[in-house]
C-alpha cells in the first residue's frame, strides 16, 4: 500500500527569514521514512542498484568514521535514486562478540559483583539479550540523524535466525568439504577474555622494554652462544636453537645441541634461513608455542611444541619457581636467576612495538591453542582473480595491493572464538561413539553414525568475520530460496558498490570476496569505493586520550546534518585523510545560509516564472544556463567516479562564485525595473536554475534541499528525492557568451581590486576608462554597461580602443583584453597616494641597493650555494619591477 501524501507546494509567503536546520531535518526525514520513499521502486532506467551498510557494532556510538561512511553511501544512493534506478540501501547491525560480551561483563560486575561464570551458558546470553534489546542500537538512530536514507524494513542483525541458518549453512558446507578443520596453532590469545582474537582485534603500542643477551652452551663443549630476546621467560618453552646456514661463525654447530638455561632442556641446534646474519647476535632462540616466526620455523624442522602458559597468562607447570606468575613478574625472578647463574650478559633498553587487546587491553599472548580453521588458499585464488580481471574494481585503484597482500600469500584463517556470544560452531560430537559432525540443525534429533542422543555441541562462537563475510549475501535472503525472492536476491545481487575504509580491506573486504564467490559464484559487489580515514584538524588519530575527538551528533546540533556531509563529502576522493575541523563544518553552515539566503531574495519574483525556458535568452541568461550545464556534467562524472570532492567543489563554486555572486547580482535591475517581460523572463531562468541547483545538491545536503524543493515543486510533482537528477545538455551550450561575461567578470573584478588598493568606500562611485582592441568584449560592455556600472560603483564608463592615449591621474590594471584605468582625482587625496607611494619607492629602493651589494660582492657570489645565488637574483628582478611600477605610478599621478 502507497503511504505517500499528497505533497502540497509551499507559498513564498511562508518561507521563513533565518533557516532552522534542526527543525527541517527532523520533519523531512519523518516524512521519507514514514511514507517509504526509501524503499526500492522501479525507475527509468529499469536497473537496480545496491549499497550494503557496513553493519555498525550494536555497542557503538556514531563517530566521525561512521558519519563520512553514511555521508559517502547515502550521497551515492540519493544519486541512483534520482538517476532511475531502483535502489536499496540496506542497514544493518553487527553483533561484535568482544565488544558486547565485554560490555555486559562490566556490567554485571558494576552492579552484581558477579562475573560470567557466576552463570550459565543460557543465563548469561539471556543477559546479553535483555542488554542489546535495552541497549543496542543506539547508532542506527543516530544515522537517521545523519540522513541516511536506508530501507530500514531491511535491516538485520548477524545474531537474527536468518543470519544464523546462512551461518550454519556456510560453516557445514566447507566442513564436509574438508576446508574446515580443527588443529593446535599459534594464535594471538587474549589473557582477560581468554580467547583467541583476529590481528584485526589486536592494537599494537610503544613499550619500554628491553633486549635480554642470555648465553647458552653447546652441549660436550665449552661455547657459549650469546642469544637476545625481549622476552626470557619464554626460554622455559624453547625447543631449539637457530643460525643461518650461511653464517660462517656458527654453520659448524648446526646439527648440534644447545643446553636450555634454567631447565636444561637439551634442544638441537637448526639452521633455517629467517634468522638474520646482520642484526642480532645471529643465533635465535625457538620457542615454537609462543611467537608466531618460531611456530613456522618449528613446522619446518618438525620441533616439539610446549606451551608454558595458563588460559589466564600465568606460566603454568613448566614455569618452575615461577609457576603462577603473569609473564611480566616472571621475566623479573627469570633475570634474576640467569644473573645468579652468570648466564646473564646484558640488557639493552629497547622500545618495540607489543600487541595489545583492542577490549581488554592487556598485552596479547601468542599461544598454542586448539581451533577450528578455515583452509581459505582455493577461496583466495579466485578472490584474486576477480579483482585482476576487473569484474571487481578499487577506487581508488592502488588499495587493490592492499588486498592482494594478504590474499596472494593468505594465512588459514581461524574462526574459533572463546566466548559465550557468537554463533555457535555446529560441531557435535557422539558421547558414545566419539563420531564428530557439523550439523544445520540447531538441535541435531541424533549421531548420524550410532543414532544416539547422546552428544556435545563444540562450546566455542565463530569469530565475527565469519558471519559478516557472507553478509552481503545473508542480508539479501541467502540461503533460504523463499527469503531470497522476497528481499531481492537476483535483484540486487551482486550489491553495486562496497563503501568502506581501508583498515578494512583485509579482514571484511577479501572474506566478502572469497565467501561471495565461494557461496554464489559471483562477486559479492562491482565496485569497492574505500574512503579516507578522519582525523582531527592537526591530522591526528582521533583519541580518548588527545581529547580530539568530534561528536558528530553534536556537529549536527550545532552547524545542520547538511553543512556536516558536505564537509565529509567535500573532503572525500582519492585522498588517504580528512582533516576534520569545525570551522570548516562552520564555514560550509555558511553556504547553505547563502542558499537559502539566495531564495529567499528571489522569492517574491518566482510566483511571475513560467514552466518553461524561453526561447529567446539574453546574455547573461545564456551565460548562467551554460555554466549550470558544465557543472551539472561534471558533478555527474564526479559521483560516479566517487569523487565527491570534485561534485562538492563544482557545485559551490557555481552557486557561490557564479549563481550567487553575479547572476542574482546582475538581475536586480531586471526584477526591479519596469520591462515586464524581461522581468518575466529573468524570474523563470532564476527559477530553472533554483530548481537545478537544489537537485544537483540534494544527495549531499538532502534535508534543505526538500525543503526548498517544496517551494519550486510544480503542483503536479512528488518529492524532490523521487526526482529526476539533472543532465548534461546540449542545447544549453553557449560557449562564446560564456568566454564575453567571463571577460565581464573578470574587468568588474579588476575594478573592485583597484578601488580596494586605495580604500575607495564602497559606497563612492568611481570614473572608469576601459581600453580594449576585442570588438567582441567591447560590445558586450556597452550591452550591459547597466549591470557594469552597478557592480563596479562606476557613475560613468568609457570605452574606448589601446590606441588611445592613457588618461591620467589614474591607477591601471591589464588583463589579456583589456586595460582598466580608475580616476583618482575628486576620489581620494592624491597628494597624500602620492607620498605613500614615494615612501614605499624609498623604501623598495633601500632593498634593492643592500641586494646590489651582495651581487657586486665577488667573495659572496663565488662561495655563496646555487640556491642562494639564485634566490638573491630572483629579489633583485623583484625589487626592480616593484621600482619600475611605482615610478609609473608616481609619474601618472603628477601630470
Amino acid at each position: 500500500m502507497d503511504k505517500r501524501k499528497k505533497v502540497v507546494t509551499k507559498s513564498f509567503e511562508d518561507l521563513p527569514k533565518t533557516y532552522s536546520s534542526n527543525d527541517v531535518e527532523k520533519k523531512w526525514y519523518k516524512k521519507w521514512e514514514g511514507e517509504k520513499y526509501f524503499a526500492p521502486k522501479a525507475g527509468k532506467t529499469g536497473e537496480s542498484f545496491c549499497v550494503i551498510m557496513p553493519p555498525p557494532n550494536v555497542t557503538g556510538i556514531l563517530h566521525a568514521g561512521h558519519a563520512l561512511d553514511i555521508t559517502t553511501q547515502d550521497a551515492l544512493i540519493r544519486f541512483k535514486r534520482m538517476k532511475g534506478y531502483e535502489t536499496l540501501f540496506l542497514p544493518g547491525m553487527d553483533h561484535a562478540g568482544i565488544a558486547t560480551q565485554s560490555k555486559v561483563e562490566e556490567l554485571i560486575w558494576n552492579e552484581e559483583k558477579k562475573t560470567k561464570h557466576d552463570y550459565s551458558r543460557e543465563d548469561f546470553l539471556k543477559k546479553i539479550w535483555e542488554w542489546k534489546e535495552q541497549y543496542g542500537g543506539v547508532i542506527a538512530n543516530q544515522q537517521k540523524v545523519m540522513g541516511a536514507s536506508c530501507d530500514w524494513d531491511y535491516s538485520m542483525f548477524t545474531m537474527d535466525p536468518e543470519a544464523n541458518d546462512a551461518v550454519r549453512r556456510a560453516f557445514v558446507t566447507l566442513y564436509n568439504e574438508g576446508l574446515i578443520y580443527q588443529s593446535d596453532y599459534i594464535v594471538n590469545w587474549d589473557p582477560k577474555l581468554q580467547s583467541a582474537i583476529s590481528d584485526a582485534e589486536v592494537d599494537h603500542k610503544e613499550v619500554n622494554g628491553a633486549f635480554y643477551h642470555i648465553l647458552y652452551s653447546v652441549k660436550d663443549s665449552d661455547i657459549k652462544l650469546e642469544i637476545a630476546t625481549t622476552r626470557p621467560e619464554t626460554l622455559l618453552g624453547d625447543t631449539a636453537v637457530a643460525v643461518n646456514p650461511n653464517d660462517e661463525r656458527f654453520a659448524h654447530l648446526i646439527g648440534k645441541k644447545a643446553i636450555v638455561p634454567l631447565c636444561n632442556r637439551e634442544v638441537p641446534i637448526v639452521g633455517d634461513e629467517h634468522v638474520d646474519i646482520e642484526k642480532g647476535t645471529g643465533c635465535l632462540k625457538v620457542t615454537p608455542g609462543h611467537d608466531f616466526n618460531d611456530f613456522d620455523i618449528g613446522k619446518r624442522h618438525n620441533l616439539e611444541i610446549i606451551n608454558i602458559l595458563n588460559l589466564d597468562g600465568t606460566l603454568n607447570e613448566h614455569g618452575l619457581e615461577w609457576q603462577g606468575l603473569p609473564c611480566k613478574k616472571a621475566r623479573k625472578g627469570v633475570v634474576e636467576k640467569l644473573k645468579e647463574l652468570e648466564l646473564f650478559v646484558k640488557e639493552e633498553k629497547h622500545v618495540h612495538q607489543v600487541g595489545h587487546g583492542e577490549r581488554s587491553g592487556v598485552v596479547i599472548e601468542p599461544m598454542i591453542s586448539k581451533q577450528w580453521f578455515v583452509d581459505v588458499n582455493s577461496m583466495a585464488k579466485e578472490a584474486v582473480e576477480r579483482v585482476e580481471d576487473d569484474t571487481t574494481r578499487f577506487y581508488p585503484k592502488g588499495w587493490e595491493n592492499t588486498y592482494f597482500a594478504w590474499l596472494r600469500e593468505p594465512k588459514n584463517w581461524c574462526v574459533s572464538r572463546q566466548l559465550l556470544w557468537g554463533h555457535r560452531i555446529p560441531v557435535f560430537t557422539c558421547n558414545s561413539c566419539e563420531h564428530q559432525w557439523a550439523d544445520e540443525e540447531l538441535e541435531p534429533s541424533s549421531c548420524p553414525k550410532c543414532s544416539t542422543k547422546d552428544y556435545t555441541q563444540d562450546p566455542d562462537v565463530l569469530d565475527t568475520w565469519f558471519s559478516s563475510g557472507l553478509w552481503p549475501m545473508t542480508t539479501l535472503g541467502w540461503p533460504n530460496k523463499e527469503r531470497m525472492e522476497q528481499r531481492g536476491f537476483d535483484k540486487f545481487y551482486p550489491t553495486s558498490v562496497l563503501i568502506t575504509g581501508f583498515d578494512i580491506i583485509f579482514f571484511w573486504v577479501a572474506r566478502m570476496m572469497m565467501m561471495g564467490t565461494k557461496f554464489s559464484n559471483k562477486v559479492p559487489f562491482d565496485k569497492v569505493y574505500i574512503h579516507a580515514i578522519v582525523r582531527d584538524k592537526l591530522g591526528r588519530k582521533m583519541s580518548k586520550s588527545l581529547g580530539n575527538g568530534i561528536d558528530p551528533i553534536e556537529m549536527v546540533e550545532q552547524y545542520g546534518a547538511d553543512a556536516f556531509r558536505f564537509t565529509l563529502a567535500a573532503g572525500s576522493g582519492y585522498n588517504r585523510a580528512i582533516n576534520l575541523d569545525p570551522e570548516r563544518i562552520a564555514g560550509y553552515r555558511n553556504f547553505i545560509n547563502k542558499i537559502w539566503n539566495a531564495f529567499r531574495f528571489i522569492s517574491p519574483f518566482l510566483d511571475l516564472a513560467n514552466k518553461e525556458l524561453p526561447a529567446k535568452l539574453d546574455d547573461q541568461e545564456k551565460w548562467i544556463l551554460s555554466e549550470l550545464n558544465d557543472a551539472t556534467k561534471v558533478v555527474n562524472e564526479s559521483l560516479d567516479a566517487f569523487r565527491y570532492d570534485d561534485a562538492c567543489s563544482e557545485v559551490y563554486s557555481f552557486v557561490y562564485d557564479k549563481f550567487c555572486s553575479w547572476f542574482i547580482e546582475l538581475s536586480k535591475n531586471t526584477l526591479n525595473g519596469d520591462d515586464q517581460e524581461a522581468k518575466i523572463q529573468r524570474a523563470t531562468v532564476l527559477k530553472y536554475c533554483f530548481r537545478k541547483i537544489t537537485a544537483l545538491l540534494h544527495p549531499i545536503t538532502p534535508f534543505i534541499t526538500e525543503e526548498l524543493w517544496g517551494y519550486l515543486k510544480e503542483e503536479n510533482e512528488d518529492l524532490l528525492i523521487s526526482a529526476d537528477y539533472p543532465e548534461y545538455d546540449t542545447s544549453l551550450n553557449y560557449p562564446s557568451e560564456q568566454v564575453k561575461m567571463n571577460k565581464f567578470i573578470e574587468v568588474v573584478s579588476s575594478i573592485r581590486f583597484l578601488r580596494q588598493s586605495v580604500n575607495i568606500k564602497p559606497k563612492d562611485e568611481v570614473e572608469v576608462v576601459l581600453l580594449t582592441d576585442d570588438e567582441e568584449a567591447s560590445s558586450y560592455f556597452a550591452d550591459n554597461m547597466a549591470g557594469l556600472q552597478d557592480l563596479a560603483r562606476a557613475k560613468d564608463v568609457e570605452i574606448a580602443v589601446k590606441s588611445t592615449e592613457n588618461p591620467k591621474k589614474c591607477i591601471m590594471k591589464a588583463t589579456t583584453h583589456t586595460d582598466i584605468f580608475l580616476k583618482l582625482d575628486g576620489v581620494i587625496d592624491l597628494d597624500a597616494q602620492i607620498k605613500r607611494l614615494e615612501k614605499d619607492y624609498d623604501k623598495t629602493k633601500k632593498e634593492l641597493d643592500k641586494i646590489g651589494k651582495k651581487l657586486n660582492n665577488e667573495k659572496f657570489m663565488a662561495n655563496a650555494p646555487d640556491e642562494v645565488v639564485t634566490e638573491v637574483r630572483e629579489k633583485a628582478a623583484s625589487f626592480e619591477e616593484k621600482i619600475k611600477s611605482l615610478e609609473e605610478q608616481i609619474e601618472q599621478f603628477k601630470s
